[in-house]
């Protein structure tokens, strides 16, 4: 299976480590030419997004927000439109569940499957392979790529149908936000 990376930041350049120490055939692409450059030091291999889309089975995303998943995979020559028919993408970032259902509904149009596969961890657990992954998507589909997602992390549940991941991300964030707000609270009170 040859899987594409595209973005390599703060999570991403971990994450890529880890699919390589797992033995995948990777490609990675990403605006920063240092981190591109390390990553193929560390064995994976570099190309465009477009050479990515066209040489890939899995296609994953590691970027900022929807602006820039929908840039990278619909924008003008997005890797969207180099990608056959069967191929899979998977959005790792966390964006708006809106944005996953409507570039899924673009992608199957082209006959690509799409799961939105938010984390949850940070750097730390990025580095050292223990994110959680929430996934929305096709239950075979998140079958058949669950073991990519765990080469990642330590947890990959599927939540629902696309945009399930990212609503379970929002739910999730909430709770985290809560919780530091209750305990600046208790803090001050205290």
């Amino acid at each position: 299976m040859k899987i594409g990376l595209i973005g390599l930041g703060i999570m991403g350049k971990p994450m890529a480590k880890n699919l390589l120490k797992a033995g995948y055939d990777l490609t990675v692409s990403d605006l920063n030419q240092a981190s591109v450059d390390e990553i193929v030091a560390a064995g994976a291999k570099a190309a465009t997004n477009a050479e990515i889309g066209e040489t890939c089975d899995v296609v994953l995303t590691m970027v900022p927000n929807s602006p820039q998943v929908k840039a990278v995979m619909l924008g003008e020559d997005g890797v969207a439109a180099h990608m056959k028919p069967g191929s899979v993408f998977i959005d790792m970032s966390s964006i708006n569940p809106v944005a996953s259902k409507e570039i899924a509904a673009e992608l199957a149009k082209r006959g690509i499957e799409m799961l939105d596969a938010p984390v949850s961890g940070g750097e730390p657990k990025a580095i050292d392979g223990t994110l959680s992954f929430m996934v929305g998507g096709e239950e075979e589909v998140f079958n058949t790529f669950k073991p990519v997602l765990l080469a990642m992390g330590s947890s990959a549940v599927r939540c629902g149908s696309i945009g399930a991941g990212n609503t379970t991300k929002l739910a999730n964030q909430i709770i985290v936000a809560a919780n530091i707000q209750a305990v600046a609270e208790a803090l001050t009170l205290a």
